[in-house]
Parts: C-alpha cells; sequence; structure tokens
C-alpha cells in the first residue's frame, strides 16, 4: 500500500469516461463504475482523471486538489488504482528496439574485426591484385556454398513471416523474402557456367560449417525471432557499398560469364538495401527488456563464430580440394 500511494509513484488514465451524470467510466478491461460524489464534487473528478491523459506522481494530483488533505488524496488515488481506473506506470526495464539493435551491432562489429575480417579467406581477398592469388576453386567453392545457403533460405526465413507481435515487421520481412526468393536460382546460373548443374547439386551435400550456420538461424528464427533478425543485416552486407568478394574475383581474372549472375545477386541486395533491413526492423520495435538484451548478446558471440567458421572452412576445404562437389555417394 505504502508503495502503491509514495509522494513519487506516476499514475495514468486506464478508463473512459462514458457518462458525467451521474459520472460512470468504463476501465480497460471493460468494467464499468458510477463515481459517487463525496469530499470532491464529480466535476472534481472528471478534472482528475482528464489530467491523467499523461503521467502524474501523487504529489501532482494533490496540487489539483488544494483544499483537500494529503492523506484523503492518497486513498483517493489508492482507491482508483484498485479498481483500475488508473494503472501505476510501470518503470522502464528495457530500451527501445533502436537502441537495443545499436548495442548489439556494436557488439557484433568488434567481434567481427576481431575473426571474420582476421581469417585467411577475407585476408587473401582484400590482398588479391592479380591471377593466381586465390584459387580459383576457391571462388567457384565460395558460390557452391552460398547456393547451398541460399537454397536453405526458407528454413529460416519462412518462421517470421507470420511474426504475430508486430504486423510492421511482419509487413517488412515478407517484403524481403520476396525479393529474395529466387536468388539461388542466379548463382545456379553461374554455376551451370562451369558445367555444374541442378542435378549436380541435388546429389551434393554443403560444408559442416554452412550446414550449422542454416541449422543454427533456423532455430533462432523458430525459437528466438528478435534475435534472429539481429543476425539479418551482417547477412545481408550492412556496412558495405560494393562486394569485396566479387571485386577480388573481377581483379583475379575469373570470367566475368561466370560472375555475372553473382554480381546480379549482390546488386539486387544493395539497391534494394537489404543490410538496412534489421534496422528498419527494429525501429518499430516499442522496447527490449533487459533479459532480452543479455541473451542477445551472449547469442551474437555464437553467431559470430558460426559466420567466421563459414568463410574459414570455404578457404580451408576448397583451396586443398580436387573435386569442388561434396558428391553423397562419396562421402
Amino acid at each position: 500500500m505504502d508503495q502503491i500511494i509514495s509522494e513519487s509513484r506516476k499514475f495514468c488514465l486506464n478508463s473512459s469516461v462514458v457518462s458525467h451524470t451521474p459520472l460512470i467510466v468504463r476501465t480497460a478491461a471493460g468494467d464499468e463504475f458510477e463515481l459517487e460524489t463525496g469530499a470532491i464534487t464529480a466535476d472534481e473528478t472528471a478534472s482528475l482523471l482528464n489530467s491523467l491523459t499523461e503521467e502524474r506522481d501523487v504529489a501532482q494530483l494533490a496540487s489539483l486538489l488544494p483544499t483537500r488533505s494529503t492523506e484523503y488524496v492518497h486513498t483517493l488515488v489508492d482507491h482508483l488504482a484498485v479498481h483500475g481506473i488508473i494503472r501505476p506506470v510501470v518503470p522502464s526495464i528495457g530500451r527501445t528496439g533502436l537502441d537495443a539493435l545499436l548495442e548489439i551491432e556494436d557488439l557484433s562489429n568488434r567481434l567481427l574485426y576481431q575473426t571474420l575480417y582476421r581469417n585467411e579467406f577475407w585476408i587473401n581477398c582484400s590482398n588479391a591484385t592479380k591471377p593466381g592469388d586465390i584459387p580459383q576453386s576457391v571462388i567457384y567453392g565460395m558460390v557452391i556454398e552460398n547456393y547451398h545457403f541460399l537454397f536453405r533460405e526458407s528454413y529460416f526465413d519462412a518462421p517470421v513471416l507470420s511474426y504475430v507481435p508486430n504486423t510492421d515487421v511482419r509487413l517488412a520481412m515478407n517484403e524481403f523474402f520476396a525479393e529474395e526468393y529466387g536468388h539461388d536460382e542466379l548463382l545456379l546460373k553461374s554455376l551451370n557456367q562451369i558445367g555444374i548443374s541442378r542435378e549436380d547439386l541435388a546429389h551434393t551435400v554443403p560444408l559442416p560449417q554452412t550446414m550449422a550456420l542454416c541449422n543454427s538461424l533456423a532455430y533462432w528464427s523458430h525459437n528466438d525471432p528478435l534475435f534472429f533478425f539481429t543476425t539479418l543485416g551482417i547477412l545481408e552486407g550492412k556496412d558495405i557499398r560494393q562486394d569485396s568478394f566479387l571485386d577480388a574475383a573481377y581483379r583475379i581474372g575469373i570470367d566475368s560469364d561466370f560472375l555475372k549472375p553473382v554480381k546480379a545477386h549482390s546488386d539486387i541486395n544493395l539497391q534494394g538495401e537489404h543490410g538496412s533491413l534489421t534496422r528498419k526492423i527494429f525501429s518499430k520495435i516499442p522496447v527490449v527488456d533487459n533479459e532480452t538484451m543479455r541473451r542477445m548478446r551472449a547469442l551474437t558471440h555464437l553467431f559470430i563464430e558460426l559466420y567466421d567458421a563459414f568463410y574459414s572452412s570455404v578457404w580451408q576445404h576448397y583451396s586443398s580440394t580436387g573435386e569442388l562437389l561434396r558428391r553423397i555417394d562419396k562421402l
């Protein structure tokens, strides 16, 4: 009781006036109450309720009834709150969606620069200037693994297309999915250029690290969609203006016919601003509680580790393999 009627405790309106004579209010829960005139008049009560369209503490409410005792105001506020006519304002225990995302982005960027951007794949892509600096098999292997990833994209995008808690988020995800659908077919056109058919790919499996990334994203999409949304900006290249892998492939002289469909896929992502999708989503999320933030920070470490392993495995496997395709019948 002392906590409810504390001078600094804030309240706001949780009902609407449906009649002034007599004074009848309907609460957010649908209950109706007739407020009898007593020590204060119906007009004074109605004025008090009108003032609660904005948050007010008990001291502010008392100032609206200067002829009434502090004890009386405390009792009145207590009774109104107990019956749901007004409600206590719960202090914020989280942060806005965009503030939450910016914190996760800071963490993920720091982890990316500690791991991913220092692995063999990205160092060699950054330094490549001439034919031979990157094995041709690594370029082909990267497209193969990306094909496997995009072929399975519905595993992890589809579960959030019906995201119930927020209509704006649901619409943004559906728009994104419509633009992304079929991008594996673009990469298939590239692979056709080097004699790899759809049937060939149907009898192959991706690297374990590719599958681990797909399975993790699918799990988070089903069970922790809010964290899943934080991964999309990284996966779609939120901070890039051009594809570093493509640039390296052109510099070392990879056939332009092979690279053309890969570039088409990259251009769709860049022109559609897919990298900004995560920020668009989190700008529509009103609040992220502290416990969710703790969980998302922990999972960000795991996600970046998986993402780093994906690129590292492409270099390690395809720079030394004699066979581009991991055929099921040969494993």
